[in-house]
């Protein structure tokens, strides 16, 4: 794998057409192969854009993914996490997910947090690759929960 470095920013307002686009290129395909076409909702995307925290890779002036994420008790929760398929096998994933690690840590939150996809082999090796642990996701048979602690109980 490639590293190409990423400046991260906060979204601007008129980034949510492309973040919308990205989303669509990737995602939509991903919810569809895993069987779960309706878990791909341009609305909700739309709606978590505009209420979460979403910061953004930038490399060669074009986007190169996004992250969104929302506060829990005590936690950073990942909402969304895509990527640019021109800059795939780059550690722009990798990059992003660093970054919230370091938002979590400066605002001194004990963990972080994310929900995906049983089938989701993919995003489950990235965040295993960050030290995240999974367990399932009680109310939700088909998720699991993929955790990692920052700061010591």
């Amino acid at each position: 794998m490639t590293r190409m470095k990423v400046a991260i920013r906060t979204m601007r307002s008129g980034d949510e057409s492309m973040l919308l686009y990205l989303a669509e290129e990737t995602l939509h395909p991903l919810a569809a192969g895993t069987g779960h076409p309706e878990r791909y909702d341009p609305g909700e995307l739309l709606a978590l854009l505009s209420e979460a925290a979403v910061f953004v890779a930038e490399a060669e002036g074009e986007i190169a993914g996004y992250v969104a994420v929302d506060h829990v008790p005590e936690a950073l929760e990942v909402r969304c996490l895509c990527v640019n398929p021109a800059f795939e096998a780059q550690a722009v994933a990798h990059q992003l997910v660093d970054w919230v690690e370091g938002v979590a840590f400066a605002e001194r939150l004990g963990r972080l947090r994310v929900l995906v996809p049983a089938a989701d082999e993919r995003s489950q090796h990235l965040y295993r690759g960050h030290e995240f642990v999974a367990q399932p996701a009680a109310d939700r048979p088909e998720m699991i929960v993929l955790e990692k602690r920052l700061l010591a109980d």
